[in-house]
């Protein structure tokens, strides 16, 4: 596939060209930064489910654990150590730590999964510096049309420093 990259180096440059291009009706297919920019979820209409999913997995977490505990203190081993009750509130932090145990664990592996990175995954680089300091806008060539010269006049007039056409395979 072949796109269209606008690398910026300084931030207010990239929302800008963002701005421009989303203006223009100019299909930004990605940005890259190498630190969360959260305006541009919101120019670009990104919605996550990673917070949703993070509640689901808490929520099982901590029906599952009491769930465990109650079983296992007042079913299967039931142990009467000085007459106290088997389920008590010393379980509150066994619970909370394995509810934060599960959510982690859950919650980075959909992340992963959500964006294809697996350990023997070949992670090839478009521009040098993309991870370090570099800001990259895509742009689908395939989908942007006629308007790929807008798109090309945009990042020259909103201080690209690199435009480049990179061809992409997924």
């Amino acid at each position: 596939m072949k796109k269209l990259i606008g690398v910026y180096d300084d931030d207010v440059k990239l929302m800008e060209g963002v701005d421009r291009l989303v203006e223009n009706e100019v299909p930004v297919e990605d940005v890259t930064t190498p630190f969360v920019i959260e305006e541009l979820f919101e120019k670009l209409h990104i919605h996550s489910n990673i917070q949703f999913l993070a509640f689901l997995y808490g929520l099982f977490a901590v029906l599952s654990i009491l769930w465990g505990l109650y079983y296992t203190f007042a079913v299967d081993y039931p142990l009467n150590i000085g007459g106290k009750p088997n389920i008590s509130l010393t379980f509150v932090i066994l619970l909370f730590v394995g509810m934060v145990l599960t959510v982690v664990l859950l919650t980075t592996g959909t992340f992963f999964h959500q964006e294809r990175l697996y350990p023997w995954k070949k992670i090839k680089f478009f521009y040098p510096g993309m991870h370090d300091d570099k800001m990259i806008v895509f742009v689908d060539k395939n989908q942007a049309g006629p308007k790929v010269a807008v798109a090309e006049e945009i990042f020259k007039e909103t201080g690209a420093i690199d435009i480049q056409e990179v061809d992409i395979e997924d």
